[in-house]
């Protein structure tokens, strides 16, 4: 007793510690980046005055999840379990399809990923939790009418157990009298009523709250914490369903603690929020659970272990040893040594509140200048029909200077370059731009290919930084996760479909420290670039495959029909399988052999291989000269384009001399020939002239 009144008091405090440092350290900041994000107003507007909001969080974020998104589910194995020790190569393949198919197909991996990454972009962290829910399907069934074979059939069956059962004799058995021997056994009719258990055990993912997960401030990852917990609210029912004794739960203090958190407030619209706090239903009322993990000495052999208390309203509902821990995080900006790092939301909202403001001023500029005040003269002016506007209407006045426009000057041309400039800066801090994601068609005509990739490639490495963030941190744990909670409590063999096959998984073979390798596309570029790659590894192989047969020693079938897999998902195929066959290393190395054979009895397949090849090299050689005549003909228009530049320019040079000669000889005829001083002056300005004009005109050609 002294030990669990000793675990409530530490559990008080760092429960205590863990919601105060969440609310210092993130809660106002994830608020406010939900109202931005949520285009709520500021607070500061005006009646009358314009109250737009701009969006730039929402781009921010929204431009660059589906480029991460692509990232991780573009083909169909998220990760990739790499062989610790020798002979573990056919376990970490299975483990690779296995534990993807749990991620995707068990659970909504695409949903679970694409809400994980919205809240860390959005919210500076994002927690995903996945554990063993040890789950029993119990139904209960009838039969009627069995037989005696019937009934032996079903009592094999270990999920079943019966709970009623009414025999009748139908026929006693038959005996020889002679012999005594048993010539037919007695038949019984059996009613049975059974219950069916079925072990339901399987590994659940769910994404958690921002404002639902705890850690301590001591903490820099989850790995190294002292103490994180899971603070949700559950209904009394969930709680006794859970396996909690009902007395002790129907005793806990109810009432939802997080109705007021700001980030559900700034989550949901009014009302929307999900409480059950009016219900007259006892079951349905809302507990203060917390599910924690806390490092802590609880059996005082001076070895702190760590231990998964539950615990709710000062009553610690369970309590046990573990050696895992549910939770997985991902930061998009972390910052080193801390647990909390920024989000994309943090570099762009400062900017949104600016592009609002001044897009507020423009738009009440443009109200003004399109319906400016009118100065009217006192008792000049009928007021009535002054203020009733109306298309073509008449304002009588007794004097034609009655009435006065007070016109207000347009900012428009100073407001739009700060806006691209704004726009611009978004971009370098964020790594979201038009320009990255390809909608932006003027800067593609005034820019070359060269400027343009190299704006892509700059902003896109700040996305593929991010992306390589979350694989090395929270989806590597993640998969790990997953790996070693099949590996500890699925007790028995399961059968999956697997590229258009069924196939039996047994963790229990597996080694649970495989290390892991996360797919995050083949290199940097666009989805088209890495095609393109593909294209060029294939040509490669088929170079190799036709040239040296199927026995050179560099590729053989097998890796060739694995490349082309590889570029059929890439392609957005999911299954593989609907277009190619499976290729054993057996079968590639029959084949080899078969055409070695074939070859030696065979020398025309050596001159089709040579024809093929020259073929190829012809074909490439005219791509090559397609590509350098397109490089000229673009060179070509450059030059072009310069020489009509020029043209122009000396055009404009003409026209001004020109026109300033024809001034001059005007202002000259005017003052008469009587003075003779202005005419030597003007005859010295007019050589010059002449001498700039023919500078000009040499200079242009």
């Amino acid at each position: 007793m002294a030990d669990d009144n000793k675990l409530k008091s530490i559990l008080e405090s760092e429960i205590d510690d863990a919601i105060g440092y969440l609310e210092t350290e993130t809660t106002d900041e994830r608020q406010q980046a939900l109202e931005y994000y949520n285009r709520e107003p500021y607070g500061n507007e005006v009646e009358g005055k314009s109250q737009i909001v701009t969006g730039e969080v929402a781009e921010v974020v929204d431009g660059a999840l589906p480029q991460l998104m692509r990232v991780f589910t573009s083909s169909n194995d998220a990760v990739v379990f790499e062989p610790v020790n020798q002979g573990d190569e056919e376990t970490a393949e299975q483990a690779t399809d296995y534990v993807n198919h749990i991620f995707y197909k068990d659970n909504n991996g695409f949903e679970i990923m694409h809400d994980w990454m919205k809240d860390a972009l959005l919210q500076k962290v994002g927690v995903v939790k996945a554990y063993w829910d040890d789950k029993t399907d119990v139904t209960k069934e009838k039969y009627y009418g069995l037989s005696d074979d019937e009934l032996a059939m079903i009592m094999q069956d270990d999920e079943v157990e019966v709970v009623e059962q009414d025999s009748v004799l139908i026929q006693e058995a038959q005996f020889d009298p002679m012999t005594g021997m048993e010539m037919s056994p007695a038949l019984s009719s059996h009613d049975i009523k059974v219950k069916r258990t079925v072990d339901k055990g399987k590994v659940v993912i769910e994404n958690v709250p921002p404002e639902e997960f705890l850690i301590s401030k001591r903490a820099r990852t989850i790995a190294d914490a002292p103490f994180v917990a899971h603070r949700k609210m559950m209904t009394r029912g969930e709680l006794i369903a859970m396996g909690y004794d009902e007395d002790t739960v129907m005793s806990l203090e109810t009432g939802d603690a997080l109705e007021f958190s700001p980030e559900r407030i700034a989550r949901y619209s009014r009302g929307e929020q999900p409480t059950d706090m009016d219900s007259d239903d006892e079951m349905m009322q809302l507990v203060e659970y917390f599910e924690c993990y806390i490092q802590t000495d609880y059996d005082d052999d001076g070895i702190p272990e760590k231990r998964r208390v539950c615990y709710a309203s000062n009553e610690i509902l369970h309590n046990e040893e573990c050696d895992y821990v549910p939770f997985h995080s991902i930061c998009p900006i972390p910052i080193p040594h801390k647990f909390y790092g920024h989000s994309l939301a943090d570099r762009a909202m400062d900017l949104q509140l600016i592009k609002s403001t001044i897009t507020r001023q423009m738009l009440d500029n443009l109200y003004l200048t399109n319906n400016y005040r009118v100065g009217a003269v006192e008792g000049q002016v009928n007021l009535d029909d002054l203020l009733t506007s109306t298309a073509g209407g008449v304002v009588r006045m007794k004097n034609p200077n009655a009435i006065v426009p007070m016109t207000v000057q347009s900012n428009a041309a100073q407001s739009f370059p700060m806006l691209g400039y704004l726009d611009e800066i978004q971009a370098k801090r964020t790594g979201v731009s038009d320009a990255q994601q390809g909608l932006n068609p003027d800067l593609l005509q005034n820019v070359t290919a060269a400027a343009v990739n190299a704006m892509q490639s700059a902003s896109q490495g700040k996305l593929e930084l991010i992306a390589r963030i979350f694989a090395d941190t929270g989806i590597s744990s993640l998969f790990k996760g997953i790996l070693q909670l099949v590996c500890k409590y699925q007790q028995k063999e399961r059968i999956i479909r697997v590229n258009n096959k069924y196939v039996p998984f047994d963790p229990r073979e597996w080694n649970s420290e495989y290390n892991i390798t996360v797919n995050v596309g083949l290199g940097t570029g666009s989805k088209q670039e890495q095609l393109a790659t593909m294209q060029m590894i294939l040509a490669k192989q088929e170079q190799l495959l036709t040239t040296y047969g199927l026995s050179n020693p560099l590729v053989n079938l097998k890796q060739y029909r694995d490349t082309l897999a590889k570029f059929v998902q890439m392609a957005g195929f999911k299954d593989d399988s609907a277009f190619l066959m499976e290729v054993t290393e057996e079968q590639a190395q029959q084949l080899a052999q078969m055409q070695a054979q074939a070859g030696i009895q065979n020398p025309q397949l050596q001159a089709a291989q040579q024809l093929a090849q020259v073929e190829r090299e012809k074909a490439q050689l005219k791509a090559q000269t397609d590509q350098a005549k397109l490089q000229l003909d673009r060179e070509q228009m450059e030059l072009q384009a310069q020489q009509d530049a020029l043209e122009l320019k000396q055009k404009e040079v003409q026209q001004t001399t020109d026109l300033a000669l024809k001034e001059l000889k005007i202002r000259l005829d005017a003052e008469g020939k009587d003075g003779q001083l202005k005419t030597d002056q003007a005859k010295m300005i007019m050589d010059a002239l002449e001498k700039i004009n023919n500078i000009a005109n040499r200079g242009m050609q």
